[in-house]
């Protein structure tokens, strides 16, 4: 991927969701939103109880920058 790439709203949602199923059963994304230069995507996952994990992407390498 070149540095002129960006990610969009698809490929937020696709790499957020891979990463973490690593770890939890996705039930579904809630919304993706670039803010500040940076995609917020919101998944609810389940894993003895449902949750929402958020995860921060870079819009120019897709690279996961932080999960919580």
């Amino acid at each position: 991927m070149t540095t002129s790439m960006t990610i969009n709203d698809s490929s937020a949602r696709e790499i957020a969701m891979k990463f973490l199923q690593q770890h939890y059963s996705i039930i579904g994304v809630k919304n993706a939103i670039l803010k500040d230069g940076v995609w917020r995507v919101e998944v609810e996952v389940s894993s003895f109880g449902v949750y929402v994990k958020t995860v921060w992407i870079s819009p120019k390498t897709g690279t996961i920058l932080e999960y919580a």
